[in-house]
C-alpha cells in the first residue's frame, strides 16, 4: 500500500512551508534524527530542562541508532519534519519552520509530569519573546482529571492560560479514547484542542472518517475537540532497529513506504500537525496574533457529515489564509480575570459570594484555590455547598481542595452523590488528598467504579492505583469484561493498572499487541477480552491461575 503525505492530504500550497516561523514542541526526549535536525533551510534547537540553566543548543543530525525518544521524534516530525530520509516526500506540515524542542526527560509519576511540564511552560514564559517562538504543542496525558475540573485546579492548565494571555498559541492533543472528555490540558479555555480524522488510502478528504478520539464539554462549556487533523494512517519516521522489528510492526510490512517510515496514529501527532499548519499561516500573515490565527482556522475548517460526531472541522490552510480575523484584542483572557480576582481583599470576596450573578460568584470562588482561606470565608463557603447552581457547588469544592480537612467530611461524601458530574469530579479530586478516609469507607470509591459518567469511572479507578486497598480487587475485576466488550479502552487500562498495583499481577495480551496496532481494532478487543477472562479465573481460583492475593 502507498499512502499520501500529510501535506498532500491537507492540500497545503507548495509555497507555504513555515519559513522563518519558530515553534516549540514539548516532549520527553528527542533523537538527533535528520528529519527534525538543523538543515540548510531551517534551524532546530534542543532545550534540556535537566540542565541547571536550560539554553537552546543547535541540534545537528547524527548517524543514530535513534532508538530512544521516538514519541518526540514523531511529534516534531509531524509539525516540521524535513522528510530527509524519504527524499523530502513524507514531511511535516511546516518543513522549513524553526524548531525549539523542549526536552523534559523521563517522567514516571504524575508529580514528575506536572513539575516537568510546568517547568517547560515557565521556560517558554521567560524566553518566547527572545527566540520569537509563536506557538507550542503539548501531547501530555491527563494528570488530575479528564476535563471536568475548572482549569484553575490544574497547575499545567494555569501555565497554559498564562502563556496564552501573553500571546503564544498553545496547541494540545485532546486524547485517543472515545469515552473521555479529554486527556491532559486540552480542556484549558484558551488552548486549541485537537482531535483527529483517519486518512483514507485514496487520500480523498470526502472519504475521511472520524478518529476515535476524546470528545465532550468542559466545566467552562468548551467543546473538545475544536479542530481536526490527521490522527491515523499518518506516515512519519520510524527508525526500525532490525528487520525483525519492522516485520513485527502492524502496518509496516504491508506498506510500500520508504525505509524507516511507517504509519502511526494518535492525537499526539494531529496536534503538532495543526501547529505546523499555523506556522504556514504565519508565514503569510506574520502580523496575526495567536487568537487571530485560531479564529481563522476555526472559521475556515472543512465540515463533513462523516466526522460530524466530533462537532469540529478539518484544518484547511489555504482557506484560513484568506480569512479576515477579528481585531487582536477583542476579548479578555481568563488568566487576567483570575489574577485580578486573586488580588482582591477578603471583603470583596465575601460580597461577591452573595452576588446574584453566577459568573461573579464562580470567579471569586475559584480565585481562592491554592491561596489563603480565612475563617470568615470558610464559613461562607460551607453555606454554599448546597447551592442550586452546579457551577457554584463545583467552585466551592475546588476552593476547599487545598485544605481538604476543613470541609465537613459528611458534606463531601454527600457531594460524591451529587446529580452533576462536574460536582462529583470536584468532590473526588478533593477527597484524593485525604487517602485515609477511603480506608474507612472504601465502598464510596467502589460505587464510583460504576459511575454513570465514564470520566468519573476512569478517575476513580486511576486513584485506586495509588490507594492500593484490597477491597477494591473484586469490584475492579467485575468491570473488566464489560469495559473490554464495549471498547472502553482507557477505563479498561486503568483497571488493569490498578489491579497490578494492588496485587502485583499482570496478564499478557493474547493475541499479542504489536506496534502500530489500533487500540480499537478487533485484535485489540480480543486481547482485552482475554485479559478480562484471566482476571476472572484468577478471582475465582480456577485451575491454572495460581494466584493468591488475600
Amino acid at each position: 500500500m502507498t499512502w499520501p503525505s500529510i501535506r498532500e492530504f491537507l492540500r497545503i500550497p507548495q509555497e507555504l512551508t513555515g519559513k522563518d516561523v519558530s515553534i516549540a514542541i514539548v516532549d520527553g526526549r528527542f533523537p538527533n534524527h535528520p528529519d527534525i535536525a538543523t538543515n540548510a533551510r531551517r534551524k532546530t534547537y534542543i532545550v534540556k530542562l535537566s540542565e541547571s540553566i536550560p539554553q537552546p543548543n543547535l541540534m545537528i543530525a547524527d548517524d543514530g541508532p535513534w532508538n530512544k525518544g521516538l514519541h518526540g521524534l514523531s511529534t516534531a516530525a509531524a509539525a516540521a519534519g524535513s522528510g530527509h530520509l524519504s527524499k523530502m516526500h513524507y514531511t511535516g506540515t511546516a518543513p522549513d519552520a524553526n524548531l525549539y524542542l523542549i526536552e523534559t526527560g523521563r517522567l514516571n509519576t504524575v508529580h514528575e509530569i506536572e513539575n516537568a511540564y510546568v517547568a517547560a511552560l515557565n521556560w517558554l514564559l521567560q524566553n518566547w519573546r527572545s527566540y520569537h517562538i509563536r506557538g507550542v504543542v503539548l501531547t501530555i496525558a491527563s494528570t488530575r482529571d479528564t476535563g471536568l475540573l475548572p482549569w484553575q485546579a490544574d497547575p499545567i492548565r494555569v501555565k497554559c492560560e498564562q502563556l496564552a494571555q501573553e500571546g503564544v498559541l498553545v496547541v494540545v492533543a485532546s486524547g485517543n479514547t472515545m469515552e473521555l472528555t479529554c486527556s491532559g490540558p486540552a480542556s484549558s479555555p484558551s488552548v486549541l484542542s485537537v482531535g483527529g480524522v483517519i486518512i483514507p488510502e485514496n487520500g480523498v478528504i470526502k472519504d475521511t472518517e472520524p478518529y476515535h478520539g476524546c470528545r465532550g464539554k468542559t466545566f467552562e462549556g468548551k467543546w473538545i475537540p475544536e479542530i481536526l487533523a490527521p490522527a491515523e494512517n499518518v506516515v512519519l519516521p520510524m527508525p526500525f532497529q532490525s528487520s525483525e522489528e519492522k516485520n513485527n510492526h502492524f502496518t509496516a510490512s504491508n506498506d510500500n513506504l520508504p525505509e524507516d517510515y511507517a504509519r502511526t496514529e494518535g492525537t499526539s501527532f494531529a496536534a503538532p500537525i495543526i501547529l505546523g499548519c499555523v506556522a504556514c499561516i504565519w508565514q503569510v500573515h506574520p502580523d496575526w496574533s495567536a487568537n487571530q490565527v485560531k479564529s481563522a482556522i476555526l472559521g475556515s475548517s472543512i465540515q463533513n457529515g462523516n466526522w460530524s460526531s466530533l462537532n469540529a472541522g478539518l484544518i484547511d490552510v489555504a482557506a484560513a489564509i484568506s480569512m479576515k480575523p477579528p481585531n487582536k484584542d477583542s476579548h479578555v483572557q481568563p488568566y487576567s480575570i483570575w489574577k485580578e480576582w486573586k488580588s482582591k481583599d477578603v471583603s470583596t470576596h465575601l460580597n461577591a459570594m452573595n452576588d446574584s450573578n453566577e459568573g461573579v460568584v464562580v470567579a471569586a470562588l475559584l480565585s481562592l484555590h491554592d491561596g489563603q482561606l480565612p475563617d470568615v470565608i470558610e464559613a461562607q463557603l460551607i453555606s454554599l455547598l448546597k447551592h442550586r447552581s452546579m457551577k457554584i457547588r463545583t467552585a466551592v469544592i475546588i476552593a476547599f481542595s487545598s485544605y481538604p480537612d476543613r470541609i465537613p467530611y459528611g458534606d463531601l461524601l454527600q457531594l460524591l452523590h451529587d446529580e452533576d458530574s462536574y460536582v462529583r469530579m470536584a468532590a473526588l479530586f478533593t477527597l484524593s488528598h485525604r487517602s485515609e478516609l477511603w480506608n474507612e469507607k472504601p465502598y464510596e470509591m467502589i460505587r464510583l467504579f460504576q459511575d454513570s459518567d465514564l470520566n468519573l469511572q476512569y478517575c476513580a479507578v486511576t486513584l485506586a492505583s495509588f490507594l492500593k486497598i484490597q477491597n477494591f480487587i473484586e469490584p475492579l475485576i467485575s468491570g473488566l469484561y464489560d469495559d473490554a466488550k464495549n471498547n472502553r479502552v482507557s477505563i479498561f487500562g486503568a483497571r488493569c493498572n490498578a489491579l497490578e498495583a494492588i496485587t502485583g499481577v499482570a496478564f499478557d495480551p493474547i493475541p499479542e499487541w504489536r506496534e502500530g496496532q489500533c487500540f480499537y481494532s478487533d485484535l485489540s478487543r480480543q486481547a482485552r477480552l482475554h485479559i478480562a477472562q484471566m482476571w476472572n479465573q484468577a478471582n475465582h481460583g480456577e485451575k491454572g491461575s495460581n494466584i493468591n492475593w488475600c
